[in-house]
């Protein structure tokens, strides 16, 4: 008897899903090619969302330079 599994619906596949996707947004971010709503139309998600990811991203550069020092 053949066992059928979902892939899409697994917690793991899902899980790389999304960090690949936070890669994706990021690296928008990172070129500057694109304004804050090109990119939350592209991914559908909201210009908060991707505000807020600009200034964590933001931060980790403010924390990493700190420590450098």
């Amino acid at each position: 008897m053949p066992i059928t599994y979902d892939l899409e619906t697994d917690i793991r596949y899902l899980q790389g899903a999304e960090a690949a996707k936070m890669t994706l947004i990021k690296d928008f971010i990172k070129g500057g090619e694109f304004p804050n709503d090109v990119i939350s139309r592209y991914f559908k998600i909201s210009i908060e969302e991707v505000e807020r990811i600009k200034n964590d991203m933001e931060l980790d550069v403010d924390s990493s330079d700190n420590q450098d020092r």
